[in-house]
């Protein structure tokens, strides 16, 4: 009998001592079984409660959802980085085609209207091609290195970049080099280049960025508010403009007309821009017998005799008339296929062939043809500027490209009037294809500017 309650009692401390064990093992559950007991849940014998059943079954219902919205958050984040690759960056190739075709064909006809002068000067009938050649590789480096720059970068700069060629304009007229009796050049160690090109681009720069930072000025309702901002607009055009007008005519009036145009693309109020429009069509209709009255008053100056030039070239052939009057009979000499690529005569007689009045030699060379393929070609560069900026959604990548478009616009119509007597002699190079290395490096730097901004379009 005492051997069984010692049996009991042992039997009953072991199993205590593995009660306790078993409560530091799990002190959680056996809390967790306490309270619902007390609340009158019933506990299974493995344990578990129907309500842990319960959680552990909507915890693997949730590992399964948790599981499926990671499927297809990796699908839609495979099909994201799908439609970023095909996302490709726009680069126009067949806008710089007409670049390149352009420069080439310039390079040729340099070559046909310059051999003989060169030969006869340099004792090298390939001196002007080799330069312009230099000018070109230097050139295209040039525009593809720009077309990389955000074109967001020469906004931020623009009134820097208005300064400073707003004082290079000035130091021209101070210690500019004298080449034919104006005052055109700077020499900057052994660089030779004009001020009044880089006027022009940075003319434009400025402009895109005046005209999208008073956009709502610009386009109020209020008439004084925008003729206000216009007025201003033009104080700070004409700065540049007039130190360019003291030596450079042809480049001031480039340079206002593009301002122009570009300002009243950038305004709702065109009343300024319907009188200065009707101004210079007035002056443009009475400018000949205007001339003639000055002159026989007496009065001599530079830029009144290429006015005269212009008004009877005939009388003043043997004076400034000459190389408007060469030009002529080589067009006319042309006729619809020309006489054959480097067999014109009129280079042996035309002043500066290779220059300004190029297009006659084009036109004598290879006839209405050759022309209007040339034509052809700066139509279409004109054309897919156009499908630029429809395409950019930012403002001043627009303007940008406007500017730009104007400015080369402008070029190739004076270019043409001046060398078939439309408009007086001016001095405005054929873009891309009159030798000349200021000229070719600031149009193929604003080439880059283009292709900058194209750089933005996106497509699939």
């Amino acid at each position: 009998m005492a051997d069984d309650i010692k049996n009991k009692k042992a039997a009953k401390k072991e199993q205590e001592k593995k009660t306790k064990e078993q409560d530091k093992k799990t002190p959680e559950k056996k809390g967790f079984i306490k309270s619902l007991q007390k609340r009158k849940i019933k506990v299974e014998k493995n344990g578990k409660t129907k309500a842990e059943i319960t959680k552990t079954e909507a915890d693997e219902e949730n590992k399964d959802n948790i599981k499926k919205i990671k499927i297809e958050k990796t699908k839609a984040d495979i099909s994201k980085n799908d439609n970023k690759k095909k996302v490709k960056e726009y680069y126009d190739y067949s806008f710089i085609f007409a670049i390149l075709f352009l420069l080439v064909f310039g390079l040729i006809m340099i070559f046909s209207a310059s051999s003989y002068t060169a030969e006869l000067k340099f004792k090298s009938s390939a001196f002007f091609v080799k330069k312009q050649l230099g000018y070109v590789v230097f050139g295209c480096i040039l525009m593809m290195g720009v077309s990389r720059i955000p074109y967001t970068l020469w906004i931020k700069l623009s009134k820097f970049i208005y300064a400073v060629t707003t004082f290079l304009a000035l130091l021209v007229l101070i210690i500019g080099k004298d080449v034919n009796g104006a005052k055109r050049w700077l020499k900057i160690g052994p660089i030779n280049f004009q001020p009044s090109e880089t006027v022009k681009v940075a003319i434009i720069i400025f402009l895109a960025y005046y005209l999208v930072k008073y956009k709502d000025e610009l386009h109020s309702d209020d008439r004084k508010v925008v003729e206000k901002k216009l007025w201003i607009l033009f104080a700070i055009v004409s700065v540049p403009t007039l130190l360019v007008m003291k030596e450079n005519l042809s480049t001031a009036i480039i340079i206002f007309l593009i301002a122009f145009c570009m300002s009243f693309m950038g305004t709702v109020n065109k009343r300024l821009h319907l009188a200065g429009a009707l101004a210079m069509g007035v002056a443009l209709f009475t400018a000949k017998p205007l001339v003639k009255f000055i002159y026989d008053r007496g009065i001599r100056d530079y830029h009144l005799t290429r006015f005269l030039v212009w008004a009877e070239p005939e009388k003043f052939s043997r004076d400034g008339g000459y190389q408007v009057m060469q030009g002529l009979y080589a067009i006319g000499s042309g006729k619809i296929l020309g006489k054959g690529l480097g067999l014109g005569m009129q280079k042996f007689f035309l002043p500066e062939s290779q220059n300004d009045m190029i297009f006659a030699i084009i036109v004598e060379e290879m006839g209405l043809f050759g022309a209007g393929l040339v034509m052809a070609i700066f139509a279409f560069m004109i054309y897919r500027m156009l499908i630029i900026t429809f395409s950019v959604k930012e403002p001043e990548g627009v303007y940008l490209v406007v500017g730009v478009l104007i400015h080369l616009s402008l070029q190739v119509i004076l270019n043409i009037a001046v060398v078939t007597g439309v408009l007086p002699n001016t001095g405005v190079s054929l873009p891309f294809i009159s030798f000349g290395g200021s000229s070719i490096l600031i149009l193929l730097a604003e080439m880059g500017i283009v292709l900058s901004v194209a750089r933005t379009i996106k497509m699939e």
